[in-house]
């Protein structure tokens, strides 16, 4: 199963490494990649992702309202932040406004993968339904 995921990322370069990063991953595909808060949401919105990635300090909206608008969204996907602050409050606030992860951008590539495999969804197995 493919993990579908739009990266929410302002600095062109960190972008690129992330793209480069995760396409490595034969199991991920980036479908959007926006450049501010805006851009994120109509990107989610439009394609549906199964993550996102979210930078905290972007133009126009920040990362945490991002993540408080898309929290009324029934549809929405699993966010899992990738920021350069190793902030309490930050991670506190992203948390609490629905990111299901939070790591820096520092942290070793494989837990960056990882992370969004994690975070996919799964299909439901047999054991898993009901009869």
């Amino acid at each position: 199963m493919t993990t579908r995921v739009v990266m929410a990322e302002d600095n062109e370069a960190v972008r690129r490494g992330i793209r480069r990063l995760l396409s490595s991953a034969p199991d991920i595909v980036i479908v959007g990649e926006a450049r501010d808060g805006l851009e994120a949401l109509a990107l989610v919105r439009t394609l549906r992702p199964d993550v996102l990635l979210l930078d905290v300090e972007m133009p126009q909206l920040t990362g945490i309202e991002v993540a408080r608008r898309l929290r009324r969204d029934r549809k929405r996907p699993r966010i899992l932040v990738l920021s350069a602050y190793d902030d309490p409050q930050y991670r506190v606030e992203m948390l609490a406004n629905g990111a299901s992860g939070y790591l820096l951008k520092d942290d070793a590539p494989e837990q960056i993968i990882e992370a969004v495999r994690g975070l996919a969804p799964r299909p439901l197995s047999a054991s898993d339904s009901q009869i």
